[in-house]
């Protein structure tokens, strides 16, 4: 049996305790004055990531075990790769061995299909390669990688019956990539429960005559993920989206030039640009996702000064109870071994995956 003590934090606690675990969680005493004055969070859950360190979910399952395993090195216990917008053929390509690495890859959650069932006029960074809803595409790809998540923009035509036929597939379905309207969003939200993908950007907003996607969320919404990195969000539409949606996440929407050096890169078949803490597209200067890690969102919601607590709850807790996982998110007996350990400054020490250390 491992032993680990610190100041144990939770979304909705901090003591300080030690901590009895192999792949999974023994026991946890509350101790005074433990030697080990290092923070013991939960690991990190994030539920939109698209690469890193060069490799990108679309390029197969070798590009998906090695982005996860340069997440896993930052903090990143559970993951769920996330593909762009593009045709059957090479979404099913990349992603025919998801379910076999799953199995040795144990941050691993599922895949998230970013599209391509999107609006075409609000595309962000994503190639225009996008169809009207086809429940066979979903199908196929179900039959061969476990599809958690799907961002979808409700305007389409023919969304009404995709969206009853997602939810009994008991796949989560996200607003985005979407210009749609406020009534639109709010009748099915009436009926199933919908989530919010990367909030605030590429989806209409919260003008105050013309209510789009924006003010269904932060009005109606229970879970939606946001980018965190300074750059797609300002810190005080952050606070706003945490006041109003009880269940915010943040998420990395990281890509393939995330951990590279500054230059020009490849990304859901556009040219690139990375330039210090931001990627863009070369020829619109979109945005084009994020490059920052997990570790790095931590720190950065504790310098927009929300608590140690609150930030566990954006970056691990809330996303857990999201995709209904009930044994990661928390420090709790019974729950996976997926922790992590923080200097007094939130920096990452080490990283413990079912009980295993993996950054030795």
């Amino acid at each position: 049996m491992n032993k680990i003590s610190g100041i144990i934090v939770n979304h909705n606690s901090t003591f300080e305790g030690e901590i009895e675990f192999d792949k999974s969680i023994k026991n946890i005493r509350n101790t005074r004055k433990v030697n080990n004055q290092n923070y013991i969070i939960p690991g990190f859950v994030d539920l939109h990531c698209h690469g890193g360190n060069g490799f990108d979910t679309m390029e197969g399952a070798n590009s998906i075990v090695n982005m996860s395993k340069y997440h896993l090195m930052h903090g990143t216990t559970s993951i769920m790769p996330t593909t762009w917008t593009n045709n059957f053929e090479e979404t099913f390509e990349a992603l025919k061995d998801f379910n076999k690495i799953k199995e040795d890859n144990l941050n691993l959650l599922g895949i998230h299909l970013e599209g391509p069932f999107i609006n075409p006029d609000k595309l962000g960074a994503q190639p225009n390669l996008t169809q009207e809803p086809s429940l066979e595409f979903v199908k196929k790809l179900s039959d061969i990688a476990d599809i958690k998540i799907i961002t979808i923009a409700p305007e389409i035509q023919g969304m009404n019956n995709f969206i009853k036929e997602l939810s009994d597939l008991k796949i989560k379905i996200q607003f985005g990539h979407t210009l749609a309207d406020f009534n639109c969003c709010d009748n099915i939200m009436n009926k199933y429960q919908i989530g919010f993908t990367h909030l605030y950007n590429a989806m209409s907003g919260n003008k105050h005559r013309e209510p789009g996607v924006l003010s269904a969320a932060l009005s109606k919404g229970k879970f939606a993920e946001i980018i965190c990195d300074k750059i797609h969000v300002s810190e005080q539409s952050i606070k706003i989206a945490k006041k109003c949606i009880s269940g915010l996440y943040a998420i990395t929407d990281s890509i393939n030039a995330s951990g590279l050096k500054d230059g020009e890169y490849i990304f859901a078949k556009n040219k690139i640009k990375k330039e210090k803490n931001t990627i863009k597209i070369v020829d619109s200067g979109t945005l084009a996702g994020s490059i920052i890690t997990m570790d790095k969102t931590f720190k950065n919601l504790i310098e927009m000064n929300f608590s140690i607590q609150e930030a566990v709850e954006l970056t691990s807790y809330n996303a857990s109870r999201y995709i209904g996982n009930l044994n990661i998110g928390e420090i709790k007996t019974g729950f996976l071994s997926n922790f992590l350990v923080l200097d007094k400054k939130f920096n990452l020490i080490d990283v413990y995956l079912q009980g295993n250390k993996v950054n030795e």
